[in-house]
């Protein structure tokens, strides 16, 4: 994961608002831009994650005990092993 830091300052900010980043290695970024009050409104950064960043945290997530994160893990493990026999998904065109 990487944090690109725009502005000044930053604050605590969720968002769930992804772009795709066009660069050699696929990646997704999360901007928050100018967040705050006022005067305040200096704040901008992005976060930019690959999905490495998102296999550890499907890992981290399934050590915790997250029960929807052991479901993914176990369909990814799933998946490798029927592909690992020569099964081949009858669709792999990205979903809308």
């Amino acid at each position: 994961m990487e944090l690109m830091r725009y502005g000044q300052s930053y604050k605590i900010q969720s968002r769930n608002e992804f772009n795709k980043v066009d660069s050699p290695d696929p990646a997704l970024r999360v901007d928050f831009l100018n967040f705050g009050r006022g005067y305040e409104r200096k704040s901008a950064f992005g976060v930019n994650i690959r999905w490495q960043d998102v296999e550890s945290a499907i890992e981290k997530f399934s050590e915790m005990g997250h029960p929807k994160a052991i479901e993914l893990r176990n369909a990814i493990d799933l998946a490798r092993a029927a592909q690992e026999v020569g099964w081949q998904a009858s669709n792999t065109s990205p979903s809308n």
